[in-house]
């Protein structure tokens, strides 16, 4: 028999059709379990692989198949996840505490800053207006500014506050211990020099632990250092004899 250029499902058609015309089944090539066994119509006669043709099976091999069943992939158990939630919040406490300690180490950088610039600022104002500028530590939480701020001549009062959660406190070294301004205010002036009467250490606290403390050290000439740490007697020094007697220092002018 002639070959057939057709598709499975015309060549059946065609085969059914010569046979209702009467041309036996053998002549044209159909076995009798064509029609004993249905189920052969449409897969191995018909060229159908569960119920894809077997040219798409060969053109494509990964073509799903209508049997094909879904395979069971291992999930993560309830001990996994836990344990992953506990190391992920561990990892968010410790990254919070760093952030928030850093922040507070900031903020006590720049009060103990501002303080100086204003201590600063008081000693300027003193040399220029002859002395009178001060500064007054007389809280744990804020100090005062006794400065010519407006120019005018005339000392203005101004009031600073720290971040909330800082202290003050002061020592007068070599003595170490803390002094309550509360208690004990002390008032830091510069006279017309630009210098102070005594060595003062102005301590700057964080309420919260594992912060180190900041110090500001004003010293009798006036200068200021900051973290620095202050050893041996701390005094003013002597001014040199500057009397000088007419007949032995000075020799007579002649004009």
């Amino acid at each position: 028999m002639d070959q057939v250029s057709l598709n499975p499902r015309s060549e059946m058609l065609n085969v059914l059709m010569e046979n209702e015309h009467g041309i036996p089944i053998a002549q044209a090539g159909v076995h009798r379990s064509f029609l004993s066994e249905p189920k052969n119509l449409g897969r191995s006669y018909l060229g159908f692989n569960n119920g894809v043709p077997s040219r798409m099976h060969k053109q494509f091999p990964n073509f799903p198949s209508k049997d094909a069943k879904l395979s069971n992939a291992a999930g993560v158990s309830v001990v996994e996840l836990l344990v992953v939630m506990l190391i992920v919040a561990g990892l968010t406490t410790l990254a919070l505490i760093s952030f928030q300690k850093s922040t507070r180490s900031f903020k006590l950088s720049g009060a103990t800053r501002n303080l100086s610039a204003y201590l600063e600022k008081a000693r300027v104002n003193s040399v220029r207006r002859h002395g009178g500028a001060n500064v007054v530590i007389d809280s744990t939480t804020s100090y005062t500014a006794n400065i010519d701020f407006s120019g005018t001549g005339t000392l203005n009062a101004r009031t600073i506050s720290l971040p909330a959660g800082t202290s003050l406190s002061y020592s007068l070294p070599p003595a170490t211990t803390n002094i309550d301004p509360s208690a004990t205010p002390i008032t830091i002036t510069y006279d017309w020099r630009g210098r102070t009467t005594s060595t003062v250490l102005l301590k700057l606290t964080d309420s919260i632990g594992g912060i180190a403390p900041s110090t500001v050290i004003v010293g009798p000439a006036g200068d200021l250092s900051t973290d620095t740490t202050v050893t041996g007697p701390v005094t003013t020094p002597t001014p040199q004899n500057t009397t000088v007697t007419t007949t032995t220092g000075i020799k007579n002018m002649q004009y």
